[in-house]
């Protein structure tokens, strides 16, 4: 898969596959508040510039998500992905507990709202997933 480098910065690296669609973010250290907001719009109108509409989030390393980023992102963030086509998302859930539910609450939200993910142990099995969709 030819991917092209969207950012890599200290708390992440975003690249996109063009021929099957999918961005793919994969978390180095925890991050929050403008950085977070930041990488995750930037990698929304990356998506919808190259009419993507898969997501693969590596969210290992990365911890929960505060309250604020979560309130950001139910009323800025996730409306502006789905309108952008975002339709498929493939999570490596992050390794903390803490960090696993609040993942795990995301996932049923969004999958409330249309759409369809699913958690994976490994890059390989989520790319793998995401390309056959």
């Amino acid at each position: 898969m030819a991917e092209t480098l969207v950012l890599d910065n200290e708390f992440a690296k975003v690249t996109y596959d063009e021929k099957s669609g999918i961005i793919h973010h994969e978390w180095k250290k925890f991050c929050f508040g403008e950085n977070f907001q930041k990488l995750m719009m930037n990698s929304t109108q990356y998506l919808k510039a190259h009419k993507g509409n898969k997501w693969l989030s590596d969210d290992r390393n990365f911890s929960v998500m505060t309250e604020e980023d979560t309130k950001w992102g139910r009323e800025v963030w996730w409306p502006e992905t789905k309108s952008a086509g975002w339709k498929y998302w493939a999570i490596l859930l992050p390794t903390k507990t803490v960090g696993k539910i609040n993942i795990k609450g995301l996932i049923q939200e969004y999958s409330a709202g249309g759409i369809t993910a699913q958690v994976f142990e490994s890059v390989e099995e989520a790319k793998k997933w995401l390309e056959a969709q």
